[in-house]
């Protein structure tokens, strides 16, 4: 039939299409605003409170990164729900608007869409539009359509709902010539067929979210937290360094008498660094930069560390093993050594993935094996990488052993032996048995008159010690909240029986000065 002569049989029909889209509308409106309840309540109310809870029982460092990254996913679904929601409002409005502008242009709409289907089955309960003689991909119940006029040449005009997803609907025009063919049994009679293209986008819409995601997480943790394969790396040859691998001398060294026996001394004038041993009476020159030392971020919580002083534990100086953590050009980080009182230097590549480098650390144990751990910081939440490399020849060679994520900036990383360690932010400490493969959350006693937060949990150079075969112990620096010493930070002494799952507070011990 003829579009405009169509167009012209239903202007006549005004009334019934003005209520039936009214009520559409309207029962289309209630559902939306059932939907954003639902959606707030499962992604913003059940997704807040299930990670709240599993917050608190997972303590796990690397669960809980995907747990959080599960929580922003929940928080991007309700979003999306809840601006999907609102565009609807929108559009039902705008829609109601041009209907009373102009109720031939909606009908010149609807009409358009109506020849697309001039194939009509039907069976006991419902009529089923079709394209030509393909499948049909609409479905609307018998007792949802009225009837508007007649044409003439006898065709019947029908006004319909078409089902949609969630209790959602639209109107839809067909037209009757004759009979309705009844529905062969190989075409599909389901209440799904009209469904089936926007549950595809929505799965579509969702699986896609989650693959970015997922995708999006995976990169961010390999690329930010360098999180490179596990491999070794071989020092420098034996030979001294030339002058083209690290610096010369070029001014004049110290003669200053210094109080400690091993110091490192920065020359301001010449910018150059100088290491001695026996309190000042010979001096050597370290081949670094003081910017490679500096290298990345070099803040503690507490702010950044001035030119002249350097992070504890990123550097030692002593006769027989002289070491330094160090990179010239923020990415490569290496370990320089010497074990002839500074005479002459050998250096060995620890990663070649170090960017945005904060805290920084080497331990060594009396086997010669040892630790060396760097934190990344990220650029958009507080949480930092923290990677774990180990040595067993003192320095020369480095594998990475782990990699793991914590939730605040790293304060300290204390090992007792290679394979027992510990890491501690403002607030909490955790800890791990297995090289860093994993980590827990420790449990501290925390007194009531005492309450963590303040200048650390502990600091270096406290660290954890074994002090007999089944006891650890270490100062946490708590404040005080009560008594004459309130707002005060105290080093206390804690003990742990336990290998570190649980501590005790033993005793406060002398007050902590900001300067300490």
């Amino acid at each position: 039939m003829d579009q405009e002569s169509l167009i012209i049989d239903l202007l006549s029909a005004g009334e019934p299409i003005y209520r039936r889209v009214r009520k559409n509308r309207q029962k289309n409106l209630i559902s939306a605003f059932l939907f954003l309840i639902g959606a707030s309540v499962l992604f913003f109310g059940i997704g807040s409170f299930v990670y709240q809870y599993l917050g608190m029982r997972v303590h796990s460092i690397d669960r809980g990164y995907w747990l959080r990254g599960f929580y922003h996913f929940s928080l991007v679904l309700g979003g999306i729900s809840a601006a999907a929601t609102v565009v609807f409002f929108l559009v039902n409005v705008i829609q109601e608007i041009r209907l009373r502008q102009s109720f031939q242009r909606f009908l010149e709409r609807y009409v358009k869409e109506a020849a697309k289907y001039p194939v009509v089955y039907q069976d006991r309960e419902a009529y089923y539009l079709a394209e030509g003689d393909r499948k049909p991909t609409l479905r609307l119940a018998k007792a949802d359509c009225i009837e508007l006029t007649t044409t003439f040449d006898d065709a019947v005009i029908y006004l319909g709902n078409r089902q949609e997803l969630w209790g959602f609907s639209s109107i839809q025009l067909f037209v009757l010539n004759g009979k309705p063919s009844l529905l062969p049994a190989t075409f599909p009679k389901a209440k799904g067929v009209n469904q089936k293209w926007l549950l595809l986008i929505i799965s579509f819409i969702f699986v896609s979210g989650a693959g970015v995601f997922t995708y999006y997480g995976v990169t961010r943790y390999q690329n930010l937290y360098s999180a490179e394969p596990s491999r070794s790396t071989a020092s420098s040859a034996a030979a001294p360094l030339t002058s083209n691998e690290l610096l010369t001398q070029q001014g004049t060294a110290p003669t200053k008498k210094v109080n400690q026996m091993n110091q490192l001394d920065l020359n301001e004038q010449t910018r150059e660094l100088y290491l001695t041993t026996n309190g000042g009476t010979d001096w050597s020159f370290v081949p670094l930069k003081p910017e490679w030392l500096r290298t990345g971020s070099y803040l503690l919580t507490s702010g950044e560390i001035p030119l002249g002083y350097w992070m504890d534990k990123t550097y030692d100086v002593s006769k027989a093993f002289s070491w330094f953590i160090y990179s010239e050009n923020e990415k490569e980080l290496f370990f320089l050594f010497s074990s002839d009182n500074g005479q002459t230097w050998k250096k060995a590549l620890v990663s070649e993935a170090a960017q945005r480098i904060r805290y920084r650390k080497a331990q060594f144990f009396a086997d010669g094996s040892g630790i060396l751990v760097y934190s990344n910081i990220s650029p958009e939440v507080s949480s930092e990488g923290l990677e774990i490399y180990q040595t067993n020849d003192q320095g020369q060679t480095w594998s990475r052993s782990n990699g793991t994520t914590i939730n605040q900036p790293v304060q300290n990383v204390s090992f007792v032996n290679p394979a027992l360690g510990f890491v501690s932010t403002r607030e909490k400490l955790y800890y791990t048995n297995n090289s860093g493969s994993s980590f827990k959350e420790a449990v501290v006693t925390i007194p009531a008159d005492y309450q963590t937060g303040g200048l650390d949990l502990f600091q270096s150079p406290n660290e954890v010690t074994q002090v007999s075969t089944h006891q650890l112990e270490t100062k946490f620096y708590l404040l005080k909240t009560n008594g004459i010493d309130q707002g005060k930070m105290f080093a206390c002494l804690y003990r742990s029986s336990d290998n570190g799952e649980t501590w005790q507070f033993a005793e406060q011990l002398s007050q902590v000065q900001l300067t300490d």
